[in-house]
């Protein structure tokens, strides 16, 4: 466990000079949420662009060779996968926390009250897209040169967003869903079980992935 902290921590330093390019992103999402009246909206822009954006750490790591540096280190391949996991974790609950505190900021601002079902969906559905993101592309990641392979691998996601849009927008699909969304406003614990138990299986499948992946491309 200590050398996983390890990991994650070698990690935090690699990819720290970049955090500065979050402030742009913050005021990116404070904007969208005060133009759109929805300040939790907010939350989600930060974490569904988190996704991508942490996902460059690998490009840090090729650029600078770090495979020479992780391979004197006493820390072993799986621990080094599991500790990229954890730091992606723990940098997308900072910046839900960060992102939360300044849609609530925008809420007095726009004099918008935001509901507990509301924040419960919002913050949910998020926490999956990013936990989706990263148990899809992380194992490729692992397996293949990020320069190669980054577009190909967001290009689902955007497809994905826009088919969505596109169906909502000329279907009943909303009406569709009234019976589902009265559901989940009787039973709002339930957003926050569906949302978490889903990342977690996803998060089951992908880091025993990536070990495998791992190990035998170093082998």
């Amino acid at each position: 466990m200590l050398n996983v902290l390890k990991s994650v921590g070698l990690d935090h330093y690699i990819f720290k000079s970049y955090y500065k390019t979050l402030i742009v992103l913050y005021i990116i999402a404070a904007i969208i949420g005060i133009i759109s009246q929805i300040p939790i909206i907010t939350v989600s822009v930060v974490i569904a662009i988190s996704a991508p954006f942490i996902g460059t750490i690998f490009s840090v790591y090729e650029k600078n060779n770090l495979n020479k540096l992780y391979g004197i280190l006493p820390i072993g391949k799986h621990e080094v996968v599991i500790g990229r996991y954890l730091y992606a974790l723990f940098f997308v609950i900072i910046n839900g926390i960060v992102s939360g505190v300044l849609a609530y900021v925008i809420s007095l601002f726009v004099n918008k009250e935001m509901s507990q079902l509301e924040i419960l969906t919002y913050l949910s559905a998020s926490l999956l897209f990013f936990i989706l993101y990263i148990a899809i592309d992380f194992p490729l990641f692992f397996k293949f040169t990020f320069s190669k392979i980054y577009v190909l691998t967001n290009l689902p996601f955007y497809l994905l967003f826009v088919i969505g849009f596109f169906i909502v927008k000329k279907t009943d699909t909303l009406k569709n869903l009234t019976q589902i969304i009265q559901y989940f406003t009787d039973h709002q614990n339930m957003i926050w079980v569906i949302g978490i138990g889903l990342g977690l299986i996803l998060l089951c499948i992908s880091v025993p992935l990536s070990c495998a992946i791992y190990k035998r491309k170093e082998l």
